[in-house]
């Protein structure tokens, strides 16, 4: 006879589960509507993802990869993972511009012979040692720097100097007009932040650092200034773990790892004018770690 207290527990974690999907669906569904995704699409989109997700899953757990293991563990009928397994195998492998970017935004920011004394950005030539094309070339032969520099200028991410050389200009790097960089920092972002938190869920794992403060019943000024706060913040922190991640990065190089492991950290800072009947209670810290 299956134990009923172990029923009672599974359904009392699904129902917590569903709370909280319909929470996060609901943000991932304006989003959705915003951009013209119908309801088929977007279906679809989640179908594909539970066939791609159950064979990592499998996989991981050293598991025979059918993909009648995979209808029975997702509920997607045995076709639809046929048609979309098939569809994954064939998908092409590229790097995106704004990869490129983000490495080498890392290296001017944090690599020893790209900065000054102080742990400035220094000024770069166009060509030479130590200059703008070297940084390029050292993150891809695959795109002129050339290419990389006009992006670059027109986006606002580097100043020409009186004396032609290329200044960093640290105020534009976290803002972007390109919708496809912010889509793509978007996914990046969004999807690693419940990575981190559906870790956490495991109470046999040790806790990532995944932080909140929220305070309501404020002034817009009061938001405005806590905003600013946030900014400068969040910019002094990244830097800072971006040169010492750099620092270790060149450490590592040198030991030629046989296992290579990754990590990524992220601010965000969340604002809108309060409903009426919210009745949150201000200055709640909220925290999983």
């Amino acid at each position: 006879m299956p134990d009923k207290n172990t029923e009672n527990t599974e359904e009392n974690t699904k129902r917590l589960v569903f709370i909280a999907l319909k929470r996060v669906l609901g943000a991932l569904t304006r989003l959705a509507i915003r951009y013209g995704v119908t309801f088929p699409e977007f279906a679809e989109l989640t179908k594909d993802a539970y066939v791609r997700e159950v064979k990592k899953s499998l996989e991981s757990n050293n598991e025979k990869v059918t993909q009648s293991r995979i209808s029975i563990v997702s509920g997607v009928h045995r076709k639809d993972v046929k048609r979309l397994s098939e569809a994954n195998n064939n998908a092409p492998i590229s790097t995106s511009k704004h990869s490129i970017t983000s490495r080498a935004l890392s290296i001017w920011l944090g690599d020893s012979g790209y900065l000054s004394a102080s742990g400035d950005p220094l000024e770069l030539e166009r060509h030479g040692s130590k200059s703008f094309d070297s940084l390029v070339k050292q993150v891809s032969q695959d795109i002129r720097p050339r290419t990389l520099l006009d992006e670059w200028l027109q986006r606002g991410l580097l100043i020409e100097l009186p004396n032609s050389k290329l200044k960093l200009n640290l105020e534009a790097l976290f803002p972007s007009d390109d919708l496809e960089t912010k889509m793509s920092f978007f996914a990046r972002n969004t999807s690693e932040h419940i990575s981190a938190c559906e870790h956490n869920l495991d109470s046999s794992n040790s806790s990532y650092p995944e932080r909140s403060v929220f305070y309501n019943r404020l002034s817009k000024q009061s938001v405005d200034k806590l905003q600013q706060s946030a900014h400068e913040g969040s910019h002094t922190l990244l830097l800072a773990l971006n040169k010492q991640a750099q620092q270790l990065a060149e450490k590592d190089d040198l030991k030629k790892l046989e296992n290579h492991h990754r990590f990524i950290l992220g601010t965000y800072f969340f604002r809108e004018e309060e409903i009426p009947s919210q009745s949150n209670t201000p200055g709640e810290e909220q925290t999983s770690a």
